[in-house]
């Protein structure tokens, strides 16, 4: 039994570890394949390749790039070595990016080496200072600004303070909490039964009576008002808090 587990044990040992972990694999020239590309240099390789990528896409904000996985190295013949890496789905953000490495001797394509990266992007965005209570107008003293990582998640953050000052919390936000905008709204400046300016532009004439707010609305929103001249209730978009505008 001891015998078995020796033998494993040197097995085990004999064997590289994954390159995701780090380990010195060391791959040797032979007399058929005397030109060694190292791992490193291919991981080289791929941060150049989403360096690019990431210019030519007119990325601006600090980023990190660092392996998740990539080839213990390569042995090739003789003749001048040059790469080409691209990526068949773009950058994601903090998951694995692919990157493929295409090894090319003489000009030609010799092989290709597929490189997993991660791609970490940061910003400097608008948090909350403190706890902020669903509904409340948001002012300058609720905000701060702090280094935060975006992960490609789908909605939009905030770098200016200006851009939130004003909205209102749609719920609870936790302290240092990122502002998107998932978690703040306009607020309401349209109550229902207030008196408004109702508009059209109709043969390109703009033409304006007195309306009735039938429900509260937010700039953007469209709200039903009642039309004091006719008695008819349409569907408008709030402007601002004296004007809605029906499209026609």
């Amino acid at each position: 039994m001891n015998k078995v587990l020796g033998l494993l044990l040197a097995v085990f040992l004999l064997l590289p570890l994954s390159a995701s972990e780090g380990a010195k694999v060391v791959v040797a020239p032979t007399a058929q394949l005397p030109q060694v590309i190292l791992r490193e240099h291919l991981i080289q390789q791929a941060v150049i390749g989403i360096e690019d990528y990431l210019q030519k896409g007119g990325e601006l904000r600090r980023y990190t790039i660092e392996a998740i996985n990539a080839p213990a190295g390569l042995r090739l013949p003789e003749g001048r070595v040059t790469y080409r890496a691209t990526l068949p789905n773009g950058v994601r953000l903090s998951k694995g990016t692919q990157v493929n490495v295409d090894v090319l001797l003489d000009g030609s394509k010799y092989v290709t080496m597929r490189c997993m990266m991660r791609v970490r992007v940061f910003d400097q965005m608008v948090t909350a200072s403190k706890q902020l209570i669903q509904g409340n107008v948001i002012t300058a003293q609720d905000l701060r600004i702090d280094e935060r990582e975006y992960k490609g998640e789908n909605w939009k953050y905030f770098t200016d303070m200006s851009q939130v000052i004003g909205k209102v919390a749609s719920r609870g936000i936790s302290q240092g909490e990122i502002i998107t905008s998932r978690n703040i709204q306009n607020p309401v400046i349209i109550h229902s039964g207030d008196l408004i300016d109702l508009s059209a532009v109709i043969n390109g004439i703009r033409v304006t009576t007195q309306g009735r707010a039938m429900e509260n609305g937010r700039e953007g929103d469209y709200i039903n008002v009642k039309n004091m001249t006719s008695g008819k209730v349409v569907r408008g978009k709030v402007i601002d808090k004296n004007n809605v505008e029906i499209s026609r």
